[in-house]
């Protein structure tokens, strides 16, 4: 083994340039693996710490599975299960503070913790490094004592006696500060459960019920006999999470995951391609191997050990390359995370599962690229390898095979697929339809270089013909070029019919369901548990606001059903439909009558999918109340809710079954005649004294909004021209190899009169020829790919997503394929154009 060790290093070290753009190859996917595992957890790990806050550690926590309150009166049931010792209530908002002006940080948050004085430091140990806890003098509704974190106080320069202001739904209240407890450093705010029930209108209401074990209790057995107990309504162990957010990461998570397989499989096929390529030159050094005794089998040995160490060389600096992309992934996300989730991300998480994963796929594709040629060669017989040149290359001689056959049966099923409409088959085909091009292109390359030859003849002359007679000499290795290049170019293609589809999608949704002239946003739109909303005393403020005609509230409660948590937004059905609209995929706007009768809901579409429900159904909801039988009456989507598991009710029926009673966001639209001035002017005095809202015009919002979805689609476009990369440097591969193949055939060129530019334009010309190929190859499958995403992305989140035909996405494919053909015929035409006569002349 250590022999074949050094002549792998041997070998690898005397073809530097080889060497380099395959292990690039093998660097670009794993690092791209390796930071999508890694982004997701560290995102996850972020949000996570922004929800749970730093309480410091107890037990055992109780809420419920959706992390809505529920009644103080469960406390009691609690204290009564064997092994608990101690048992305190607490009401936790995890509250989204106003942003500060000018600042391009996310907006600071912090936790607010109702606690009983008396049963907190049964259940949890407060350090105070000034001033007192809690006691039950301040046990009030009125109370405005607070104890505060360490790192709040520092943030603010509080100290004992200090006072303070937050908002709450009744306004910005004023807190003193009695005490301040050291802690992990996270922003905390503890005041007397009475005060927290006060301010968020939940009378006799928690959310939390915090344990401590008796002495050689067994936690999994108090845990189990506190769930036989609760039922299945509640949750023992740690805090419910606000999954809308995990919902929308866990979403652009997976996108970038498949984006990363595919650079993967890209580079695999750059991989095979020079592993192979680079066999067939070196036929006579492994026929030298055999006739100096070495087996068939350790030819195959020595080729996989030489793929096992430039596998390990390039998934190492992959691995290093990742750690650096997600670094700058985290801080190119900030900017979102902040404005939607209100999250900070402080740390890096590097799971092993990461490691694992971009590991074995690094060193796996590079293993496997090499076994296929290698398996290849083992045929070969020692004659033929030492024959100093082969009348015909390989490829010509071999038959075709089952492949273009069996390519050929793919289109057909695939177009099928596609014709047939059928949601399932039409995803399915566009896969198929991929794979079909990729056997097949062997046999279409000739066809393809002749169709080409007239223009190729027209810009290069003889250089041209000369080109166009090299890839239709080699069909095998100029096919899987051209299909490295389409896998390419059939994602750009894809993804940009699919974008422009979804941008169209949205930008319906933006205009249809935030439509009013007014907007009061919170500071995270997309994480409503974290905002302080906006009570019955405000709304009375509002109304009688002059200028101001038809006005509606959203409010917003989380559930648990059929096993899936669902953001359930909330409103009035009578008014809601005079500022905003729903979009329906069934049922229509008759369903808005039909939320005021009875327990009647509309379910998004991604919901009704995920859970089979269709117009007519029943569904059970776990509410602090218990079950709940709904009634779906529509199925319909909007804006804030395109991508997350959402029904909508009427605010009757919220306020019954979830005691929520909150506004986080206000639409109005302006009285015939109002002078928009005066408008704004009264609503910013009325907001001063409700910081945790912004007012908006909606006409300026949604042209933000439609900004944003721009910005991000152009940030994904840069991320699929790296996918474009692995089909570069396939094209330096195999042109540069053709080079060292041709080496004496070009220095017979350079001896009968050709130039060393006339050389460069026969490599160039070459170059074009595979680039135009797999720019046919690619458009097609693109067109097909992006049909059928589009189609599964339709019935996954709504119906009302239509396909986009991506012309610009052709155009920038087809620019994008030549210009990726001049820049990678550069270096192989140079390495051409600068051989020697003699020394070309000489080589074997």
């Amino acid at each position: 083994m250590s022999i074949l060790l050094r002549l792998a290093f041997r070998y690898l070290t005397a073809r530097r340039l080889r060497t380099s753009l395959t292990t690039l190859s093998i660097v670009l996917g794993v690092a791209v693996i390796f930071a999508v595992n890694a982004l997701l957890p560290t995102m996850m790990t972020a949000l996570q710490g922004s929800l749970l806050g730093a309480s410091g550690q107890v037990d055992l926590s109780v809420t419920t599975e959706g992390g809505e309150s529920f009644s103080l009166k469960v406390l009691q049931t609690v204290r009564k299960t064997p092994g608990v010792a101690a048992a305190s209530p607490a009401l936790r908002r995890q509250i989204t503070l106003p942003d500060t002006p000018g600042s391009t940080a996310p907006p600071p948050q912090v936790e607010l913790v109702g606690v009983d004085p008396v049963s907190a430091p049964l259940v949890r140990r407060y350090q105070l490094s000034a001033g007192r806890f809690l006691n039950q003098g301040d046990a009030r509704p009125e109370s405005r004592s607070a104890v505060v974190s360490l790192a709040f106080a520092s943030g603010l320069k509080l100290g004992v006696g200090d006072r303070f202001s937050l908002p709450t739904p009744h306004g910005v209240v004023e807190f003193k500060v009695v005490g301040i407890v050291a802690s992990r450093g996270d922003d905390q705010v503890i005041i007397p459960l009475p005060a927290a029930q006060n301010l968020f209108a939940q009378t006799d209401r928690i959310n939390t019920i915090d344990l401590a074990l008796a002495a050689g209790a067994d936690r999994e057995a108090v845990k189990a006999a506190l769930l036989r107990t609760l039922g299945p309504d509640y949750s023992v162990g740690s805090g419910a999470l606000g999954t809308e957010a995990f919902a929308s990461i866990q979403t652009a998570m997976t996108a970038l995951n498949f984006l990363g397989l595919l650079t993967l499989f890209m580079g695999g096929f750059l991989i095979f391609n020079t592993f192979r390529t680079g066999l067939l030159e070196r036929q006579h050094d492994l026929g030298m191997l055999r006739a100096v005794g070495a087996t068939r089998s350790t030819v195959v040995v020595f080729i996989l050990v030489e793929s096992a160490v430039q596998g390990a060389i390039g998934t190492g600096l992959g691995l290093v390359f990742g750690y650096f992309a997600v670094l700058g992934m985290t801080q190119a996300m900030q900017g979102l995370l902040g404005q939607y989730l209100a999250v900070r991300t402080q740390e890096i998480v590097l799971p092993p599962s990461a490691f694992a994963l971009a590991i074995s796929l690094g060193l796996g594709t590079t293993l496997v690229a090499g076994l296929l040629p290698a398996l290849g060669v083992r045929k070969l017989s020692i004659l033929a390898a030492l024959r100093p040149q082969a009348s015909a290359p390989v490829e010509q001689r071999a038959p075709l095979g089952w492949g273009p056959k069996i390519g050929l049966v793919l289109l057909g099923l695939s177009v099928v697929g596609l014709a047939s409409r059928n949601t399932g088959a039409v995803g399915l085909s566009a896969l198929v339809f991929l794979a079909g091009l990729v056997l097949v292109a062997p046999a279409l390359i000739r066809p393809i270089a002749h169709a080409f030859q007239p223009l190729i003849l027209l810009a290069f002359a003889r250089e041209g013909l000369i080109a166009e007679g090299n890839v239709r000499r080699q069909p095998g290795r100029a096919a899987i070029t051209a299909s490295a290049i389409m896998i390419g170019l059939a994602i750009i293609v894809a993804t940009t019919g699919l974008f422009s589809s979804v941008i169209a999608t949205f930008t319906n949704y933006i205009d249809r369901s935030l439509a009013s002239d007014i907007i009061l946003l919170p500071p995270a739109l997309g994480l409503w548990s974290n905002d302080v909303g906006l009570d019955r005393g405000f709304e009375k403020k509002f109304a009688r606001t002059p200028g101001l005609a038809a006005w509606a509230s959203l409010r917003y409660a989380s559930a648990r059903i059929n096993g899936k948590t669902v953001q359930i937004l909330a409103f009035d059905p009578a008014v809601y439909p005079k500022v905003s609209s729903l979009t329906f995929d069934q049922g229509g706007p008759e369903a808005y009558a039909a939320l005021a009768q009875g327990r009647n809901a509309i379910a998004n579409p991604i919901f009704a999918n995920a859970a089979g429900l269709k117009v007519g159904d029943s569904l059970t909801i776990r509410t602090p109340e218990g079950p709940r039988v709904y009634r779906i009456v529509a199925i319909g989507n909007d804006y804030l809710a395109a991508k997350i598991n959402t029904i909508y009710i009427s605010q009757k029926n919220l306020e019954a079954d979830f005691h929520k009673t909150e506004d986080i966001l206000i639409l109005a639209n302006l009285a015939p005649g109002a002078d928009r001035a005066q408008v704004k002017a009264r609503l910013d005095a009325l907001l001063k004294s409700y910081p945790q809202v912004t007012m908006h015009w909606g006409s300026e919002w949604r042209a933000e909004q439609r900004e944003m979805l721009s910005q991000y689609i152009s940030v994904l476009y840069l991320l699929l021209v790296v996918l474009v990369v692995p089909s570069l440097l396939g094209l330096v591969n195999t042109l540069a190899m053709g080079v060292l193949e041709r080496t004496r055939e070009i220095g017979v060129l350079r001896a009968v009169g050709a130039t060393r530019g006339q050389v460069r334009r026969m490599v160039l010309a070459e170059s074009l020829l595979l680039a135009a190929a797999g720019a046919g190859f690619g458009m097609l499958a693109g067109l097909a790919l992006g049909y059928g995403l589009t189609a599964l992305m339709a019935a996954f989140m709504t119906s009302s997503i239509t396909y986009s035909f991506p012309l610009a996405g052709l155009i920038a494919a087809l620019a994008l394929a030549l210009l990726t053909a001049v820049a990678a015929s550069l270096l192989p035409a140079r390495q051409a154009a600068r051989l020697q006569i003699v020394q070309a002349l000489r080589y074997e």
